[in-house]
């Protein structure tokens, strides 16, 4: 009996002691977080300072509100503002290209690319040197030249589009055009990334679950940007498991599935006949990636689906997000949409008749449209941090450790009303006139980031006029 009172006992003391070493490590963390951390100094809310889960519930208890949460800290906090444990974010336009910068080597945080799961992508590689290999691979695909030479396929697609769009004029029946436009740009940017179209736009309906799954895919980013150790678990876990914990990650899983089994179908026919992986006579990325002179280990089948999954997710998304909020505000504007009418009916007096990209490029207006819509669809709507590796970053009179994660926002930029006044306001007139200071409006349109590691995808800007066609 003594033997099993002090057998307790010593049980209890364990569990004390386990207990006093955590209270003692958490407050000993925030102490140090607070007034000795590198980031002490800079203003910011104590909590955001102390503990990521100050993100956690406003990103994940709250939906998604940590980047309007942030913009209140600015409005308290002033430009620069503490905003974790670890990181720093600045609202002021004028410091954008220092922070993107285009000659100075930018790496990514890993603490927002492990969110994706999809590590080994251009879009995800953390360090600057590696992701200049990765990326010098992609360059070439979405060149303007490249783009341009597309038209006829992009054209093609379009034009199934408009008949669909006639069947549901035909019928009375309203069309969704969120999913109509996702089904054009997936058909889109599968058939020119894998050679084979995915073809929702013959879905009846306009393939919901896809758009559904693109959806889910943001969604549990935000979750999993906390607890990305649970990828793996969730992948070795059994659909029927999957699906009752969270349909939105049996959704992500099937669409990473179904790129690495194109991919995988790809590598095994190389060697085939070329023209099978050609569009309109342009290679297509990932036959032609396996051809590179990419190392061997940048050919793995695990890397290019992850490079798949960002190639056709962001492809698709975001153009689809950018032509739908355009049609809404043009629609929602009825003098607006009649005035890019008339420009186009100038360029093109018979709507049947060809027209080429470049002849759209040169009209005022319909860049304005595209600019405008671009302002108020972002791009991506979260914050993109950028880390300095060895350089101390300036900004005022504020001195920036090397290695700090830094991050801004297109969303707080794009509505600053010192640069865009009425900011919540659709006016593409904006875009034709002298901006406030004579400041060239083009410099804080970001929905592409700018600096070395800006989305691939800024020269295919122009696929959205022709699809403005419809």
């Amino acid at each position: 009996m003594a033997a099993l009172r002090e057998s307790v006992v010593h049980d209890y003391l364990f569990v004390a002691l386990a207990a006093v070493t955590i209270l003692c490590y958490v407050i000993g963390g925030a102490i140090y977080r607070l007034y000795f951390s590198p980031l002490s100094k800079f203003p910011g809310p104590k909590l955001a300072a102390i503990t990521l889960w100050y993100e956690f519930y406003y990103d994940v208890i709250k939906k998604g509100q940590y980047t309007f949460e942030i913009g209140r800290m600015h409005e308290e906090y002033g430009p620069i503002v503490r905003i974790s444990p670890h990181e720093l974010h600045i609202s002021d336009p004028e410091y954008y290209e220092e922070l993107y910068s285009r000659s100075s080597p930018r790496d990514k945080y890993p603490y927002y690319t492990n969110q994706f799961g999809n590590p080994e992508s251009t879009f995800s590689t953390v360090h600057h040197q590696h992701h200049r290999l990765r990326r010098g691979a992609m360059n070439p695909f979405f060149s303007k030249r490249r783009i341009a030479g597309l038209e006829e396929m992009i054209s093609s697609m379009v034009e199934k589009l408009c008949i669909r769009i006639e069947e549901f004029r035909q019928s009375g029946q309203p069309i969704p055009m969120r999913l109509a436009y996702m089904c054009l740009t997936t058909d889109v940017i599968t058939k020119y990334s894998m050679a084979r179209s995915w073809d929702h736009l013959e879905s009846p309906d306009f393939s919901p679950i896809w758009c559904e799954t693109i959806k889910a895919t943001a969604g549990a980013g935000v979750f999993m940007k906390h607890f990305p150790w649970l990828f793996p678990v969730v992948r070795a876990l059994p659909d029927r498991l999957v699906a009752a914990l969270n349909p939105g990650m049996l959704l992500l899983l099937d669409f990473q599935r179904s790129i690495e089994r194109q991919i995988k179908e790809i590598m095994d026919r190389k060697g085939d006949d070329e023209q099978l992986y050609l569009v309109d006579g342009q290679p297509t990325i990932f036959h032609e990636l396996l051809n590179s002179d990419l190392p061997l280990w940048e050919k793995s089948l695990e890397r290019l689906w992850q490079e798949g999954q960002v190639v056709v997710g962001a492809g698709a998304d975001t153009t689809a997000n950018a032509l739908t909020v355009t049609t809404f505000h043009l629609l929602d504007n009825p003098d607006k949409l009649q005035r890019l009418k008339s420009e186009l009916e100038m360029l093109m007096p018979d709507l049947c008749s060809p027209v080429k990209l470049r002849e759209l490029e040169q009209l005022p207006y319909m860049s304005a449209v595209l600019s405008e819509g671009l302002r108020l669809s972002y791009g991506v709507s979260s914050r993109l941090q950028r880390i300095a590796p060895a350089e101390e970053l300036k900004f005022h009179d504020w001195t920036i450790p090397p290695g700090t994660p830094v991050g801004m926002t297109s969303v707080l930029m794009h509505h600053n009303p010192s640069i865009f006044p009425n900011p919540d306001t659709f006016l593409p007139e904006r875009w034709l006139e002298p901006a406030p200071d004579n400041r060239p409006l083009d410099r804080y349109l970001v929905s592409f980031t700018k600096g070395s590691r800006q989305c691939i995808g800024i020269k295919c800007v122009f696929f959205l006029p022709t699809l403005s066609l419809l």
